[in-house]
């Protein structure tokens, strides 16, 4: 017989009832003031064992005991392979911090290959029909953060509309797309996609090219980010960090903590610069299938990079949303590409 000191909740109110807890005949009984129970040893659950933490035996019908004596509750119950080998690591901090270590990596791994793949995979199949909605909202929205109606006049804007579908028309791309002018507002020279294929670009940055064809390799880069999908990319991306985050964590909530938010943050930057890149090359291919020098994309980034300070301006690559510069020029500017 294996006798030990416990404290018992009945499940149902918070009382403390002290008893004795013994182990018999493959039985567990229960002894106290006012608690007399009997239990099949096989069907009391107990908690993992770390270090000298209380263990809790949980009973069934709900109700438990903790006890500070581990060495008695192994007694009462069989430990598993497993849990030798998980307290064993438990008990030595080198293996602990290796343990955390290959979690942290498998982590990263799942965060930073992981979920763009499935995410890519997933955006591909949403049909863009599905993203209208999306997009209506998306236009809605920046409406109201000042970017009006475009003052470009109407024949202006159908020229531009022209020439580019034509551009597109002659590469053989069917993505489709619909073209948003708009004043530029706090946003001044930019252009940008939406979902369900709506590229805007601003009074501004049309004043601000020194020739259309610098804006059609703006309007191709941006058709570069609506070919691949990639706004639905970044929404389905910041998703799915969420959820791994929340997944290792065991709390949704951290998921929005300042610790867990900078990491996945700093990831869906990187996810950002690669769409850069993606759509930078779609944008050089195109201009190349209609004769038109890349070089044009690479002035007009120069440009916007030397009209005033810049909000990035200093910050490293790897905490900014875009590439560097004049890594963007080199790459329109090679001639082999």
């Amino acid at each position: 017989m294996s006798a030990t000191q416990a404290v018992y909740f009945d499940g149902r109110t918070s009382r403390r009832h002290p008893v004795t807890v013994l182990l018999a005949g493959g039985k567990v009984k229960i002894v106290g003031c006012d608690v007399d129970l009997e239990y099949d040893a096989r069907r009391v659950r107990r908690s993992l064992r770390i270090a000298n933490t209380p263990r809790w035996l949980y009973l069934p019908g709900g109700g438990a005991c903790v006890t500070d004596d581990n060495d008695a509750v192994d007694r009462i119950t069989v430990k598993s392979g497993y849990e030798r080998v998980l307290q064993a690591w438990e008990s030595r901090p080198l293996y602990a911090a290796l343990a955390v270590l290959l979690t942290v990596g498998l982590m990263f791994l799942a965060v930073d290959r992981g979920v763009p793949a499935v995410a890519s995979v997933i955006a591909d199949r949403i049909p863009l029909q599905a993203e209208a909605a999306l997009g209506r909202q998306a236009l809605e929205g920046i409406g109201r953060f000042g970017m009006g109606r475009s003052q470009l006049s109407p024949g202006r804007q159908a020229a531009l509309e022209k020439r580019f579908a034509a551009m597109v028309a002659h590469a053989g791309e069917t993505t489709p797309y619909r073209l948003e002018f708009r004043t530029g507002g706090p946003f001044g020279a930019n252009a940008f996609a939406l979902p369900s294929g709506v590229i805007v670009m601003t009074d501004d940055l049309v004043a601000l090219a020194g020739d259309d064809r610098e804006i059609l390799a703006v309007l191709a880069h941006e058709l570069g980010h609506v070919r691949h999908r990639h706004v639905m990319r970044r929404l389905l991306e910041g998703s799915l960090t969420g959820l791994v985050l929340a997944a290792v964590t065991g709390d949704i909530a951290s998921a929005s903590s300042l610790a867990a938010a900078a990491p996945a943050t700093l990831l869906q930057l990187k996810y950002s610069r690669a769409n850069e890149t993606e759509a930078d090359r779609f944008a050089i291919a195109l201009m190349r299938a209609n004769d038109v020098d890349p070089r044009y994309l690479g002035t007009l980034l120069a440009r916007l990079e030397a009209q005033g300070p810049r909000k990035n301006r200093g910050i490293p690559t790897f905490l900014s949303t875009h590439p560097d510069t004049d890594e963007r020029a080199a790459l329109a500017n090679r001639p082999d590409h």
